[in-house]
């Protein structure tokens, strides 16, 4: 039943580009194509970034894009107001953010663009759900007590496993059923505290099993019966599906306790959940063990501001220290927006940067330094050449790393050996050997689909040249930072290569 619901749903997406026969057709091509031998097979070649260092020294100036924990959950929460919220300094926003607006584009949320004139934007092709390039603010209208409504398509969350974890509980308050998907790398990933709650809830669950873990096809809705009787979620691995819940609070069928199983890990990003559910005028608590959503309209919020992303000036900081090169930082938030990532201003004499307000500059480490990167494990990468580029020294608190786009942890000791670097993972992350400089590669670097993972190799090309492979996965999350760097005189060529042997 629920093979044929999904080959069903997959047709109905084949069918919005046009294709009425998409079995025939796709089976066709694919003929058409393919070969025993090889021969007219289309070769799949590899995207890759040529990267020379710069020649200049002069200053970098280094805007942070939006932060997209901050952008995500506004969307989630607007779309669910019954009044219009513009949120602001979306511009350059990335394509996690843009998949949470397009899912909720698809579930029945308007949402317009303006530009920096406060003129309103038109999509050429709006079937596609897309924003305006031009765009710096968008101006959500909820839904209201209306709800979202069942979407005529898959909802694809792209690489955004938020997006994708935060729709979840909604899905299941839709009567019918709907489908869930993403890129490869998010196909990989597993959600299975989420889904445990998800069928507690009542609604029912069909997934991918083995490796393949989408699409997710949930039918709903769920019981208030079951629901009154209490969920339980284990937290060990992720604060995501604890978030998922708190921002259904507003249009869940009734009040909810949650008991927490295990000790949770990026609490700040749950603790920002709440604070923002509260700021919409919802109402969830959490103590110790026990989460209580309890179902409320929204108040009427006009606007919201959403801050610069904290996490990405790891990557200024890594640029500094490459480069020694002054870096002009501008969007820097507010220590109670930064969650958890304000320890790069903390630390930052430690790990060799002088940060005087919005300057960073390159100093002189003085000793190891050990970091807790428990409620800031996303820092892992840049932070790892940082230290291996300075004195070294010890990331801990980051096992959860290891359920990211990849296994962060392993992914970070391979790619800094690719630049000849050392670092070990440990029982709970890393440790770097100090006084290192990264060395040319003599072959193409691999970057395992993991954004940050492909942004710490490009920067350490930016001093030794190199071959990157990926070409835009810096735009989950920064899409200007290409740009930023060509700007500052590091050269970057997009180039092709036959496939890596393994």
């Amino acid at each position: 039943m629920w093979q044929a619901m999904a080959r069903r749903s997959l047709c109905c997406v084949a069918r919005v580009d046009g294709e009425r026969d998409c079995g025939h057709i796709m089976g066709k091509r694919w003929a058409k194509r393919w070969t025993s031998s090889g021969k007219g097979h289309r070769r799949n070649d590899v995207h890759a970034l040529r990267v020379t260092p710069p020649s200049s020294t002069e200053p970098v100036q280094w805007s942070l894009p939006p932060s997209k924990s901050h952008l995500i959950r506004a969307l989630l929460l607007a779309s669910q107001s019954s009044e219009s919220v513009e949120l602001h300094n979306v511009g350059s926003a990335g394509e996690d953010a843009r998949a949470m607006r397009r899912c909720l584009q698809q579930l029945g949320v308007h949402i317009e663009d303006v530009d920096q004139e406060g003129k309103l934007l038109h999509q050429v092709n709006p079937v596609h759900f897309e924003h305006h390039p031009d765009s710096v603010k968008w101006i959500v209208h909820g839904v209201g007590d209306s709800g979202f409504k069942r979407p005529a398509s898959v909802l694809n969350a792209g690489n955004s496993g938020t997006t994708l974890r935060l729709l979840a509980p909604h899905a299941a308050m839709i009567g019918g059923p709907v489908m869930l998907d993403g890129d490869g790398s998010l196909r990989k990933r597993s959600s299975t505290e989420l889904w445990a709650t998800i069928e507690q809830s009542g609604a029912t669950l069909s997934i991918g099993m083995g490796e393949e873990r989408l699409p997710a096809l949930i039918d709903g809705p769920m019981n208030p019966t079951q629901l009154e009787a209490g969920l339980t979620l284990d937290v060990s691995r992720s604060s995501q599906p604890v978030s998922s819940w708190i921002l259904a609070a507003p249009t869940v069928p009734c009040q909810t306790e949650i008991t927490l199983e295990g000790t949770q890990v990026s609490s700040r990003h749950s603790a920002l959940s709440l604070q923002m559910l509260s700021m919409f005028g919802g109402d969830a608590s959490m103590e110790e063990n026990q989460l209580v959503i309890t179902p409320s309209p929204l108040k009427e919020l006009n606007e919201y501001t959403v801050p610069g992303d904290a996490s990405m000036a790891a990557f200024a900081m890594l640029a500094c220290t490459v480069s020694n090169r002054d870096i002009d930082l501008i969007g820097w938030p507010d220590k109670k927006d930064a969650i958890g990532h304000e320890i790069l201003e903390e630390h930052a004499p430690s790990l060799g940067v002088n940060w005087n307000q919005s300057t960073l500059s390159r100093i002189e480490a003085n000793k190891p330094v050990e970091l807790d990167l428990k409620d800031a494990n996303d820092l892992l990468p840049p932070l790892a050449a940082i230290l291996g580029l300075n004195k070294g020294g010890r990331l801990k608190g980051a096992a959860h790393a290891a359920f990211k786009e990849s296994n962060r942890l392993q992914r970070t000791v391979d790619v800094l050996a690719q630049f000849g670097m050392t670092a070990e993972v440990n029982s709970d992350g890393l440790t770097i050997l100090g006084g290192q400089r990264p060395q040319r590669p003599d072959k193409p670097v691999e970057t395992y689909g993991d954004h940050r993972v492909f942004m710490t190799a490009v920067l350490l090309a930016s001093a030794c040249g190199g071959d990157v492979v990926g070409q835009s996965l810096h735009m989950v999350a920064d899409e200007p930072f290409i740009d930023r760097l060509i700007a500052s005189g590091v050269g970057v060529e997009p180039i092709r290569m036959p496939p890596i042997e393994d």
